[in-house]
């Protein structure tokens, strides 16, 4: 009579679920299931009927009872569930053993069809973005090759000007598109070295440079366009400074460049 009151109250509990709760015997007959399994799979009644018909593909009925795939008091796992009309769906799934009676079990499972959509497009998106980041590492290869050829070219014309008999004030401007042309390669080599971007491992150099001829590199780079926009540049060096630094170079150049481009490109008088 105590385990009928324990059983009414099981029931109770059960059917205020969301998952689907199936209590069966040692031959894996089902002696009560809960409201959401009889919805979700579509059936007035399972009473009687073998959780086989429900789980196929985890449950098997021998002449001593039932056999099945899922751990009993284990972790839970995914299988295929069955409605009435023989279609599927998966859920999660696990068996826990009654205290009820000796050899009876509950099994519970919920409906993870919404959770397996998320992760196939979630697959699908990892695919796609996997695509498209090899389309564009092909992309940058064959443009960074397609620099290096012009670059090559006025670097290795530069310095034949270089050998040649020249005033001062030429050997001046050849020695700027040679550097020019040296921070072009490695811009390059730093474009194609993705892999250290992507992983957010990109690092600084630490190399020692002559901070004065850096400065006037990069006076040299924009004073023409400057001037020829009715506008004046004026630079000042602490003599404190030391004429060697430590730091990277090409990258306090970059920022420099791009200082002095935007100044030039929204000054109007001055």
């Amino acid at each position: 009579m105590e385990d009928a009151v324990k059983f009414e109250e099981y029931i109770s509990l059960f059917n205020g679920t969301m998952e689907m709760v199936f209590y069966f015997d040692k031959m894996g007959r089902i002696i009560f299931a809960n409201k959401s399994a009889l919805e979700l799979l579509e059936y007035e009644s399972l009473r009687g009927l073998a959780l086989e018909a429900v789980l196929p593909g985890a449950f098997h009925s021998t002449r001593e009872g039932f056999a099945t795939d899922i751990p009993i008091d284990g972790d839970a796992v995914r299988v295929i569930a069955y409605r009435k009309n023989n279609t599927c769906f998966p859920v999660e799934t696990k068996i826990i053993t009654s205290h009820l009676v000796q050899d009876h079990y509950v099994c519970l499972g919920v409906d993870i069809s919404q959770v397996e959509a998320l992760e196939k497009q979630l697959a699908g998106i990892k695919e796609n973005a996997v695509d498209v980041n090899q389309i564009k590492t092909e992309f940058v290869a064959n443009v960074t090759h397609e620099l290096r050829t012009p670059v090559n070219g006025i670097l290795g014309n530069t310095r034949e000007l270089l050998t040649h008999e020249i005033n001062a004030e030429d050997r001046k401007i050849l020695n700027m598109i040679e550097r020019g042309c040296e921070d072009m390669h490695a811009l390059i080599n730093n474009i194609l070295d993705f892999s250290k971007l992507d992983a957010g491992k990109f690092q600084l150099e630490a190399r020692e440079f002559d901070f004065r001829n850096m400065i006037d590199y990069v006076k040299s780079n924009h004073v023409n366009k400057i001037h020829e926009k009715g506008l004046d540049l004026f630079l000042t060096l602490s003599p404190e400074i030391p004429e060697k630094l430590i730091g990277d170079e090409l990258r306090i150049v970059q920022i420099l460049n791009n200082l002095l481009s935007n100044a030039t490109k929204f000054t109007t008088v001055g």
